[in-house]
C-alpha cells in the first residue's frame, strides 16, 4: 500500500477539492481492513466493512471517482452516486401460525424487496449499492436492522404467540420501528389522557411503600419510567396503542401525592415516614380518593391495617351510695375497644388503638383528654369505671358529646341540682344568730347547707369585706342547734385569731369556743370533745397534727385557705390528715400563682375530685399556663364550679358604687422619644444577648433594671436623667386632669410605683400651694395622713406609693383614682383603687390608669390581658406576674 502524506495532496494537486480531502481524512480514520476496498484515483484504496458509520462520507464524494471491489475479489467496479433517494419498510405479514417480517426499498414510487444482490454498504445514513448506483437512504441510520435481509435463506419470523411480546418490544428499537406496517387488520389507537390515577401499596418490613401509577384506556404506566411516549399492543383487540403521556397532569398528581405526606427517595423508592403511616392511611388516603385517585393493596395491608369508621361513644351511669357506675362503650364499625387497649392507648399518649381484628383505629381528638380524664379521675373495676358522689358534673361533662348517654334518676337529679343553684332549698337561720345577714349572705349560707346535704366540702371566695366569717359561723351555729355530735375546727392564720373570737362573741355567743393556741393550750382529745368550735392556727396545726388528725371534726374551716397553696407544704400535708364531716375553706384568692394552689385546695375539700397531683400537673397546670390551653381550663372550671362560691362587690353589695374605669393613652415629646429609643435599644441589644449566653434566670436582674428604666422615661425622663429640660406628654396632661378635678372640688388618689415621680409631683403642688398630703414607705404617721385627707375639705389629693400604700388604707373620701404608671400585676392596681372603691363609698369612682404610648407601658397593659386572662377564668388573681415573663414576652417588652 502507498501511503501518500497530506503534503503530496497539496503540492501535487492530487485532491480535486476540500470535500474530497475531508473524505479521504475521514475514511483513513475509519478503515477497518476487511469487507470491501473504496478506491479514489490517483489514491490507492481505502478498506471498508458493511455497514460501517461512514454513510455521511460519501455526500463529500459526489463529483469524486469512486471504484468498489470486493476483498475476496479481483474486478474494481466503478460506482455512480444516484440523485435518487430509497426508502425502507419493514411490513408484518400475518401467516398461518406465524407473522413474516418483509423489507421493502421504495425507489421512485416503485417497490421491490430488499433480497441479495443489493448490497448495504454503510451506516449513518445507510447506502446501498443496486447494480452499480450508489443509493441513499437518508431516514434510516443502522444497518444492522438491513443486512441480515441481503443474506441468503434468511427470514425473519415471529410465532403467533409471541407476536404480542414482539410487539411490546418492538418500540424499544425506535428506528427500526418507526419504519414497520403493522399487519392489515391491526389498528393503530392513540390515546393521551389519563383514565385512572393509581397508587399502590404494599408492606416491606416496617415500610409501607406507594407506587403512582397512571392508566391510558387499558394501558398502564408507571409515573417514574422515562417513557414519553409509549406503544402497548392489545392482543385480543388487534390494537397497537400509542400513549402520548400527559406529563403536567401526571406531574401533578405526583405533587398532589408529595403534599399528602409521602416521600421520594433517589433510589427511587417512595414511602410514607414512619411515624406518618397511620394518620397517612387514616386520613390522607381518604383525601386522595375525594381527589380521583384509585387505591389498590390496601386489603393485603397487614401490619398498617386501618379501621376508619368514626367512634360511637356510649355511657351507661348507674348510682350506688356514694359511687356512680360507668358502662362506657367506643364501638368502631360493629368492634369495641376494649378498656385494657384504651388504657393503653393513654399511657403511651397515643391516639391509636388496636382492635380485636387487629386493625387499627384512631380515637377522636376531642375525646382524648376527656378519656384520659376518665381513666385518670375514675376508679377501674371489672372493666368498668366508677366515679365519686363528687364527680356528676365531670362525668357529666365529659360525657357531654356521647352518641348515647343513659343516666338514672339519682343521677340526673343530683346533676340538676348541682348546675342549678339559683333552686338551692332555703334554710332557716339559726334562732340564735345575733344580727341579721344581707341577701347575698343568706344565699351563701344556703349554699353551705347544699354542700353539707351532699357531703361536698366547698370553698367560699368572696371579696374582702364581704362577710365569710359571719355566713360561716352561722352555719357552725346552726349545726349546733340541731345536735351536732362532733365539735368544729377553724383554723387560721395567727394575725386573725382574736378577730374570728371578736366576730364569734358579736354574732354568735351561744358558740362554746376553744382557743387551741398558745403554749397552755391542751393536747388530748378529751379536752376537745366539750366545745362547738376549736379555734387554731395554721402554725399550731402542724404542731398538733399528731393528736388532732384522731380528732372526728363535724367541720373543718380553713380560713385564708391560701395558707395551703403548696401541696407539698407541711401545713397542707397536716390539714388533708385531719377527719371531718364536711369542709369548707374561706378565701379572696382561691388561687393567686398557679393553678396548683387550686389542687392543693380541692385535695383537702373534696379528695379525689382533681385526681393525683402529677395527673393534674399534666392535665391541667401545664396546658392552662403554659400553652394557654382554654378547654383545659373550662374543663377545670366545670370541675369546681358547684364547690366555689364566690361575689365580688360590684355583683352583691349595693351600697357600693360602680367603678368607672378608663385608659388614658398620653404621647411621648419628640426628646422623650428619641431618649426612650436609645435606651430601649441598648437594653434590648444586651439582655437579649445575656439571655442568648447565660439564661433567662440569670438575667432577670438585668430585664427588671431595663424595664424599670424604661418605664421610668415613660413616666417623666427626669427621672433617669436629671437635665431634661423638655416637656413631657403624661406629665402635662395629668397636670391638666388634675386641675379639672380640683376645678370641681373632688379628691383624688395618685398612685405611683415611684417614689421620684411622687416627688416631682409633690413639688409642684408646692409650688402651687396646693394642699396635698404624700404616703410613701418612709412615712411614720400614716394614720394622720388618712385622717387628714378623709376629714379636711382642703385636702384635695393624695400622693401615695403603691407599694406602701396599696392595702389597709380606707379612704373613701376620694371619688378619684389615677394610676400614674401601670404596675405589672392588675390585682395591685384593683387593691390600690380599692382604698377608695369600699363599702362605705356613697359616690361613683372614676379610676384614670395613664399609659404613654409606643412604650413598655402600653406592653405592660397588653401583658396584664395575656396573664391575668388565665387565672381569672379559675376565680384568682396573678401575683407572680413578673417571674411568669418569657423570653417571647421579653422581646415584646423591649421592641
Amino acid at each position: 500500500t502507498r501511503v501518500i502524506s497530506s503534503e503530496d495532496f497539496f503540492s501535487n494537486n492530487i485532491i480535486h477539492s476540500n470535500d474530497e480531502l475531508l473524505a479521504i481524512y475521514l475514511l483513513e480514520k475509519m478503515c477497518t481492513n476487511r469487507g470491501y476496498y473504496i478506491y479514489l484515483p490517483r489514491y490507492n484504496h481505502f478498506e471498508l466493512d458493511y455497514g460501517d458509520n461512514v454513510g455521511m462520507i460519501l455526500n463529500y464524494l459526489r463529483n469524486s471517482q469512486l471504484f468498489l471491489q470486493e476483498r475476496t475479489g479481483t474486478e474494481k467496479k466503478r460506482l455512480w452516486i444516484s440523485s435518487q433517494k430509497a426508502k425502507v419498510e419493514f411490513r408484518l405479514v400475518e401467516k398461518q401460525d406465524f407473522y413474516k417480517m418483509i423489507p421493502y426499498l421504495i425507489l421512485d414510487e416503485e417497490e421491490q424487496l430488499l433480497k441479495p444482490g443489493i448490497k448495504v454498504l454503510t451506516s449513518n445514513p445507510v447506502w446501498l449499492l443496486i447494480n452499480d448506483q450508489l443509493v441513499e437512504v437518508p431516514d434510516f441510520n443502522n444497518a444492522a436492522y438491513l443486512l441480515p435481509f441481503v443474506h441468503s435463506n434468511f427470514e425473519f419470523i415471529v410465532s403467533r404467540n409471541e407476536f404480542h411480546d414482539f410487539l411490546n418490544l418492538l418500540p424499544l428499537k425506535s428506528e427500526l420501528f418507526k419504519h414497520c406496517i403493522l399487519p392489515d387488520d391491526y389498528r393503530i389507537e392513540t390515546l393521551e389522557k389519563i383514565t385512572e390515577k393509581r397508587i399502590y401499596l404494599t408492606e416491606e418490613a416496617d415500610e409501607l411503600r406507594v407506587k403512582l401509577k397512571f392508566t391510558y384506556g387499558n394501558v398502564e404506566a408507571d409515573f417514574q419510567s422515562r417513557e414519553d411516549v409509549m406503544w402497548r399492543s392489545i392482543l385480543e383487540d388487534k390494537v397497537f396503542v400509542n400513549v402520548i403521556r400527559d406529563q403536567q397532569a401526571e406531574a401533578e398528581a405526583f405533587d398532589i401525592l408529595l403534599n399528602s405526606g409521602v416521600k421520594c427517595y433517589r433510589d427511587g423508592r417512595m414511602l410514607v415516614p414512619q411515624k406518618k403511616i397511620l394518620p397517612w392511611l387514616l386520613d390522607e388516603i381518604p383525601n386522595l380518593t375525594r381527589q380521583g385517585f384509585v387505591i389498590y393493596g390496601e386489603n393485603k395491608l397487614k401490619k398498617y391495617k386501618v379501621n376508619r369508621y368514626p367512634a360511637q361513644i356510649r355511657v351507661v351511669v348507674k348510682s350506688g351510695i356514694d359511687w356512680f357506675d360507668l358502662n362506657m362503650e367506643i364501638d368502631f364499625g360493629g368492634i369495641l375497644l376494649s378498656l385494657k387497649e384504651l388504657k393503653k392507648a393513654l399511657q403511651q399518649k397515643s391516639q391509636y388503638v388496636k382492635l380485636a381484628d387487629g386493625s387499627t383505629a384512631r380515637l377522636p381528638k376531642a375525646w382524648l383528654d376527656r378519656f384520659r380524664h376518665a381513666m385518670n379521675l375514675f376508679q377501674e373495676e371489672e372493666g368498668r369505671l366508677k366515679g365519686s358522689r363528687v364527680h356528676v358534673t365531670l362525668i357529666d361533662e365529659l360525657f357531654a358529646q356521647a352518641h348515647q348517654k343513659t343516666f338514672d334518676s339519682k343521677f340526673k337529679e343530683s346533676l340538676k341540682r348541682l348546675q342549678n343553684f339559683q333552686g338551692i332549698e332555703k334554710v332557716a337561720l339559726p334562732k340564735s344568730l345575733h344580727g341579721s345577714l344581707r341577701p347575698y349572705q343568706e344565699a351563701g349560707y344556703y349554699w353551705m347547707h347544699f354542700l353539707r346535704e351532699f357531703n361536698f366540702g366547698g370553698c367560699l371566695a368572696d371579696d374582702m369585706g364581704l362577710g365569710k366569717t359571719i355566713q360561716a359561723l352561722a352555719i357552725l351555729l346552726y349545726e349546733k342547734e340541731h345536735g351536732a355530735e362532733y365539735p368544729s375546727l377553724i383554723v387560721t392564720p395567727t394575725s386573725v385569731i382574736f378577730n374570728w373570737l371578736n366576730e364569734i362573741e358579736r354574732f354568735t355567743p351561744d358558740l362554746r369556743v376553744l382557743n387551741q393556741t398558745g403554749i397552755d393550750r391542751t393536747r388530748t382529745i378529751k379536752n376537745i370533745q366539750g366545745y362547738d368550735v376549736v379555734l387554731t392556727s395554721y402554725g399550731t396545726l402542724r404542731r398538733d397534727i399528731e393528736f388532732l388528725k384522731d380528732v372526728q371534726f363535724n367541720y373543718v374551716i380553713l380560713d385564708e385557705s391560701q395558707f395551703i397553696k403548696n401541696p407539698t407544704s407541711q401545713t397542707a400535708r397536716a390539714v388533708r390528715l385531719l377527719k371531718a364531716k364536711h369542709r369548707l375553706a374561706l378565701t379572696g384568692t382561691p388561687v393567686e400563682n398557679n393553678t396548683i394552689e387550686l389542687w392543693s385546695l380541692f385535695a383537702f375539700l373534696n379528695p379525689g375530685l382533681l385526681g393525683s397531683l402529677n395527673y393534674f400537673k399534666s392535665a391541667f397546670a401545664r396546658p392552662i399556663e403554659e400553652k394557654g390551653d382554654q378547654e383545659a381550663a373550662l374543663l377545670l372550671k366545670k370541675a369546681i364550679y358547684p364547690f366555689i362560691l364566690r361575689r365580688t362587690k360590684e355583683e352583691v353589695e349595693k351600697d357600693l358604687p360602680p367603678k368607672i374605669e378608663n385608659l388614658v393613652y398620653c404621647d411621648m415629646s419628640p426628646q422623650q422619644e428619641k431618649l426612650y429609643n436609645k435606651w430601649r435599644d441598648y437594653y434590648r441589644a444586651t439582655i437579649l444577648s445575656q439571655i442568648a449566653q447565660q439564661g433567662l434566670n440569670k438575667s432577670r436582674f438585668n430585664v427588671l433594671e431595663g424595664l424599670t428604666r424604661l418605664r421610668q422615661i415613660a413616666c417623666h425622663p427626669i427621672l433617669v436623667e436629671e437635665r431634661f429640660g423638655y416637656r413631657v406628654g403624661k406629665y402635662e396632661l395629668f397636670l391638666e386632669y388634675l386641675e379639672e378635678i380640683l376645678a370641681e372640688n373632688h379628691k383624688v388618689l395618685v398612685f405611683s410605683q415611684f417614689v421620684k415621680m411622687l416627688n416631682i409631683i409633690k413639688r409642684y403642688l408646692d409650688s402651687r400651694r396646693i394642699s396635698h398630703e404624700y404616703l410613701i414607705g418612709a412615712t411614720h404617721d400614716r394614720k394622720s395622713c388618712v385622717e387628714r385627707f378623709q376629714k379636711d375639705e382642703d385636702c384635695k389629693i393624695f400622693l401615695i406609693s403603691l407599694r406602701a400604700g396599696g392595702t389597709g388604707l380606707n379612704l373613701t373620701a376620694a371619688d378619684y383614682v389615677i394610676h400614674y404608671d401601670p404596675w405589672w400585676n392588675p390585682a395591685v392596681e384593683a387593691q390600690a383603687t380599692d382604698r377608695a372603691h369600699r363599702i362605705g363609698q356613697n359616690k361613683h369612682v372614676f379610676i384614670y390608669k395613664m399609659i404613654t404610648k409606643g412604650t413598655v407601658e402600653e406592653k405592660i397593659v397588653q401583658l396584664q390581658e395575656k396573664k391575668k386572662d388565665l387565672v381569672s377564668n379559675l376565680i384568682s388573681t396573678d401575683a407572680g406576674f413578673l417571674k411568669k415573663l418569657t423570653v417571647e414576652d421579653i422581646e415584646v417588652l423591649f421592641s
